[in-house]
């Protein structure tokens, strides 16, 4: 069993991809814009719900039945983004981000688009030098943005996150 550390633990953001399947998930969303680490990363698969619905009559011994397929859920992301140097990710706007020299602000959407969203790359990566996992939400949406705070002892930055696709 492998145990991940929070420094192992980094999460890329990118426009979104067309994925490859012969190739590396890490590798496409290398031209990233914005890299970080990550702690307390909680990923959750989408669910899809089923019912059972009994219909009058019996086949065979067996009470009919039909089944109701619910439509699946949303895959998300959570977790605490460790904001490293002069980067920043903000709620909205552009995946390549904004140059002002000295830092760039990272944004989920697209700025030239108005109030229209444009969905993004989400890139999880576990990386140990031994074993590697990654996780990728493609066309994903960023829907929470929490408060920046200094933590810790050492005192970098960090940022409450929560990524649906």
């Amino acid at each position: 069993m492998t145990t991940w550390f929070a420094r192992e633990t980094v999460l890329r953001h990118a426009a979104a991809i067309t994925v490859n399947t012969t190739e590396a998930l890490d590798t496409q969303v290398a031209a990233t814009a914005f890299e970080t680490n990550a702690k307390n990363v909680t990923i959750v698969e989408p669910e899809g719900a089923i019912d059972k619905i009994d219909l009058l009559g019996e086949t065979s011994g067996f009470q009919n039945a039909e089944l109701d397929f619910k439509p699946f859920g949303l895959a998300s992301i959570s977790g605490t983004l460790i904001l490293r140097g002069d980067e920043v990710l903000e709620a909205r706007a552009s995946g390549s981000g904004y140059d002002w020299g000295t830092h760039t602000r990272h944004q989920a959407g697209d700025s030239t688009a108005g109030k229209t969203r444009v969905a993004s790359a989400f890139l999880v990566n576990l990386d140990d030098s031994t074993d590697e996992v990654n996780i990728l939400l493609n066309n994903a949406w960023v829907t929470k943005m929490g408060d920046k705070r200094i933590s810790g002892a050492d005192g970098h930055w960090e940022m409450e996150g929560l990524i649906c696709n």
